[in-house]
């Protein structure tokens, strides 16, 4: 989701890239349905941190679960910023309730996103 809004809302000062210790290889249909809930069309892809091994960013923001089995650890360059949001994915609720827990997520992410780089 970070990597979408931020792609979409701040493209003319920055682009991001998300990936994960363990990827699920697709993007939950939830993500993409509450992303387009907000005008961003994403068809991105599931991806893992060795993509990027080597490369250094700005700024590396970890959004997993604090109750998260792991967390991956970024040792290339970059401000470390870390804001756990829990994985709407891992629910098992009503389809309205699992709904519901991607779209604060979502808010979440986007508020914290934009106020880190807008500043």
């Amino acid at each position: 989701m970070a990597e979408a809004i931020v792609n979409a809302r701040l493209a003319d000062k920055w682009q991001a890239y998300s990936a994960g210790s363990r990827p699920a290889g697709y993007v939950h249909p939830m993500t993409v349905q509450v992303l387009s809930e907000i005008g961003i069309n994403f068809m991105g892809r599931s991806k893992h941190l060795d993509e990027f091994q080597g490369q250094s960013f700005d700024y590396v923001v970890t959004l997993c679960d604090p109750m998260a089995d792991e967390c991956p650890v970024w040792l290339g360059g970059g401000r470390k910023v870390h804001s756990p949001f829990p994985d709407p994915a891992s629910l098992s609720g009503t389809q309205e309730q699992n709904l519901a827990a991607f779209r604060q997520v979502r808010d979440g992410i986007a508020a914290l996103v934009v106020s880190l780089l807008n500043k």
